[in-house]
């Protein structure tokens, strides 16, 4: 009797774990996809790749897309950059970061593109440094007498080895594949009690009623993340989880909670459906979203780790 052959690959973040395969996307639907939606021809990052395939970590839960080498490249970043929602100057992480800091920390911020946390941090006279390899932004921040590299974490560990109080990156992590060569990185440039600062999108919110919507796949978005793949961090790190909080809704994905929601849940059922659209509960329930989205979980999990 023959063997049934299971499908799986190293774990991308525990590497002493196996991850087993979970889903497949067609690249064609990627292509076409953001082709319709982005006018953004993406055909050579698969390079010939017929499907993208999802696998997850056993021992974390993180999934991750495979195989590697698809992510996008500074030019497909500089396409999406010329959507003014793309990089929000301030935002929620943003103020949850700097609520945390005293004044006298030495911060540094993996992947600073929108450079809008560093105007604010530079401004408020915080010794604040940024990574960022998009091109465009290291000279925009130049202009702007902001202190950031053009290098990767990765690099900026081996001459900076535990020089900051606080090591951050705000909707990141996702877009990377090695992801436990990143996370090493960024510990190896914390002091030890410092602070680790990660925000993500949660795939456990509301965007799991539409897989996060394009942007949550290739080459965009190499992995997919939630509290508990984020927390078990801390079983193969020197780190140890200080806190976990939620964006709530925000205003600018109210429309995109309430399509998401009546995907789901109401135009499945054709009653459901036909008051939603023809009576005011759809006015109705919009109010009451919106009066209560504070309470809501939005677009992104923020988890504030210290180094032990």
């Amino acid at each position: 009797m023959s063997k049934i052959k299971i499908d799986c690959v190293q774990s991308t973040l525990d590497l002493k774990s196996k991850a087993f395969l979970k889903d497949k996307i067609l690249v064609d639907e990627l292509v076409l996809g953001y082709q319709k939606q982005f006018n953004i021809n993406v055909e050579k990052y698969f390079n010939g790749i017929k499907e993208v395939k999802v696998y997850e970590c056993e021992s974390t839960k993180y999934r991750f897309f495979y195989p590697f080498g698809i992510d996008g490249d500074g030019m497909f970043y500089e396409s999406l950059q010329k959507f003014d929602w793309y990089y929000m100057p301030w935002k929620w992480e943003h103020e949850m970061t700097m609520n945390l800091l005293k004044g006298n920390e030495k911060v540094l911020e993996v992947g600073c593109g929108g450079l809008g946390f560093m105007q604010h941090l530079s401004k408020a006279g915080f010794d604040v440094y940024g990574l960022e390899l998009n091109l465009e932004s290291v000279e925009k921040a130049k202009k702007n007498n902001l202190n950031v590299l053009p290098e990767t974490v990765e690099m900026h560990s081996i001459n900076n080895y535990e020089k900051y109080d606080l090591v951050c990156s705000f909707q990141v992590l996702e877009h990377i594949s090695n992801v436990n060569a990143f996370i090493t990185a960024q510990i190896d440039c914390l002091k030890k009690g410092g602070k680790l600062v990660v925000s993500v999108p949660n795939n456990d919110s509301f965007i799991k009623y539409s897989k996060g919507g394009l942007l949550n796949f290739p080459p965009h978005h190499m992995g997919l993340w939630n509290k508990k793949s984020l927390t078990n961090l801390v079983n193969i790190f020197n780190l140890q989880v200080d806190k976990v909080t939620y964006e709530p809704l925000q205003d600018y994905h109210f429309d995109w909670y309430i399509s998401s929601v009546f995907n789901n849940f109401i135009s499945k059922n054709k009653i459901f459906k036909i008051i939603f659209n023809r009576y005011t509960f759809k006015k109705i329930f919009k109010f009451f979203v919106s009066k209560t989205r504070y309470k809501i979980h939005g677009h992104t999990v923020n988890v504030i780790f210290t180094k032990i």
